[in-house]
This record gives C-alpha cells, structure tokens and sequence, in this order.
C-alpha cells in the first residue's frame, strides 16, 4: 500500500474499472486498477498498479494476436516440465526471456508462440529441441527419439485397396528397420 503524496495520508482505497483500449481496429475492454486517497479525494495510480495495467494491457493484445498470454506461457513451461531458464535454452531468447514473457513484461514473438505450441503437440520434437540445446534435463536423458510408434494403423476398409496391405506389429517394424 502506499501513501497519498498530498495529503501523506495511508487511508487509500483501490478500485478496477474496465477501460477501453483501441488496438489493431479493434476495441479491447481490459481491467485496470487505480487508487483514491479517502482523506482528500486525489485520484492516482501506483508504481505497482502501473505495472500490473501494462500487463494486463499486453496480455489483451496478445489475445487478439492469436498469441499465448503470460499464464499460458507459464502453464505450457510447467507442462513440458521445464524451468525458466531450461526454457530460455530451449527456445532460445535469451536468459530472462520466459521471466519477462510470463511477468508479461514483454511479448513473445510469432515464432516463439508457434514453436511453445508445436512442442506442447509433438513430443518428439520437443525431446529432439532438448537434445539439440543440451538443456541437461534429467527425466528425458537417455530417451531416444523415434517416429515408429507414431504410425496410425488403418482400419480395415477404410482404404480402397486395404486388402493388399497387412498391419505389422510394432516388433516386426523395428526388426525390419534396424535390421
């Protein structure tokens, strides 16, 4: 809590009103949040709810961009089981890169977006980015990458000519693959 810079008093109330923003054509309702000194009246806003309005600000933009917003980004880095800095060695962006996107103190770029959400959906190769960073995570060293068992099996007549094809077991792919 902070203080009035008029009147010194402490007794200041906060209050969130919707605003609305106009960004890319658009009109975005976002929460902000503001302080009135109870003692004489002055309307302000503190250091921290700057802060907290530039985020929430830029987490709205990011919605409308199609990007993932800060808690998202937070929620796919602890999906993939994955510190902040594991993340940054990943992903690339730099040391602090996941602290600012998830603090929302900067935006990811389209890139970054896609490549979180590609390696939420394919495993593979999110294993195949941890390999190629030397990130030194423990739960995935020593898993070996290997597309065989992604192969969807037909049922049956679902193709044309299904009865010339056989389905092989994942045991006779690997034989005939490694020999």
């Amino acid at each position: 809590m902070t203080n009035c810079k008029l009147c010194k008093s402490d007794n200041i109330s906060q209050f969130n009103d919707q605003e609305i923003i106009s960004y890319k054509g658009t009109e975005l309702s976002v929460s902000m949040e503001y302080s009135i000194c109870n003692s004489c009246g002055r309307e302000f806003i503190s250091k921290q709810q700057i802060i907290n309005n530039d985020a929430r600000m830029r987490d709205a933009k990011r919605s409308l961009d199609g990007l993932m917003t800060s808690s998202e980004i937070y929620d796919a880095r602890k999906k993939l089981g994955l510190t902040q800095e594991q993340a940054s060695k990943v992903f690339g962006g730099g040391k602090n890169a996941f602290s600012k996107y998830e603090r929302s103190e900067v935006s990811q770029s389209v890139a970054m977006d896609k490549l979180i959400r590609i390696c939420l959906k394919h495993p593979n190769v999110f294993r195949e980015m941890l390999a190629s960073a030397g990130a030194g995570i423990e739960e995935y060293k020593g898993e070996q990458v290997c597309y065989e068992n992604n192969i969807i099996p037909y049922i049956k007549g679902s193709a044309a000519n299904q009865e010339n094809f056989k389905l092989t077991t994942s045991k006779k792919i690997k034989e005939g693959a490694y020999g």
